[in-house]
């Protein structure tokens, strides 16, 4: 049985203290969230490990601000990127050596990235492990989060790169990342939706609108609840279809001014 690991990578932005918000999540300073059933098991929060940086919040954040400050960095703007956020994942059943993968992981990113690693906290109190690695994009003396991020064509280069060097070492395999479907596509299975619930419940436009909403990004799920597939996209047109395609008669030329004068 082949297992996957996963490798998610987000930009922090909003306020300066996104460092610290984050943190407070994940050193589980934040008491609400123990509440939430089924997402934290507060037994097994005991075996959360810290890797890198402060066991508190407010030490991750000092952390960042001191090395700010040694930089020469007095100011940023209100759209900055604050910090850059990895989640390692791993199923719960995968038998290899959790401990050696997520210290690998965390050593991956501080080479790939190159930006000082502000926290690295492992959690095994939820449904599967997982590590946060928080990232100061400080490079050169300056912030430069946009640019350490990249775009798509970047991030599928980590990816891979995270697969050869530390996911292969354990005989993981990337996770398949679904294809998303169109907009045409999922409009049109909503639109289907919308029909099926007419017909077979007679319910008010608006109650049904209201069904509809959260599935408006991915309807597929619903319309499986419903027994049926999910509309297939138009399929694009050949070279051999398009210049075959019977065309309109042509419409006769209509009379210059030299034909009206002769």
């Amino acid at each position: 049985m082949k297992y996957s690991q996963v490798l998610r990578i987000k930009k922090l932005t909003g306020d300066k203290n996104i460092i610290q918000r984050a943190s407070r999540h994940n050193l589980r300073e934040i008491p609400a969230e123990w509440r939430e059933e089924g997402k934290i098991d507060v037994a097994r929060s005991g075996l959360n490990r810290v890797l890198r940086g402060s066991a508190t919040a407010t030490g991750v954040a000092t952390f960042a601000k001191d090395l700010l400050k040694q930089a020469g960095v007095k100011s940023l703007r209100c759209n900055q990127v604050f910090g850059i956020e990895i989640v390692i994942s791993l199923p719960a059943d995968a038998p290899i050596d959790y401990d050696g993968f997520f210290n690998d992981a965390v050593q991956w990113v501080e080479q790939s990235f190159g930006a000082p690693i502000v926290s690295a906290v492992v959690h095994n109190d939820e449904a599967a492990p997982h590590c946060h690695v928080l990232i100061l994009p400080l490079l050169d003396g300056s912030m430069k989060g946009s640019d350490m991020m990249g775009g798509p064509t970047e991030l599928k280069k980590r990816q891979a790169d995270f697969q050869a060097r530390v996911g292969k070492k354990y005989g993981l395999v990337r996770e398949n990342t679904p294809k998303r479907v169109g907009a045409l596509v999922r409009q049109g299975a909503i639109n289907y939706a919308q029909m099926w619930l007419q017909e077979n419940f007679r319910l008010p436009a608006i109650v049904i609108q209201a069904l509809l909403a959260p599935h408006k990004d991915d309807p597929e799920p619903l319309l499986r609840a419903m027994g049926q597939p999910m509309p297939s996209a138009k399929p694009r047109e050949t070279f051999v279809s398009i210049m075959t395609k019977p065309t309109k008669p042509e419409r006769p030329a209509k009379p210059n001014r030299l034909d009206w004068a002769m």
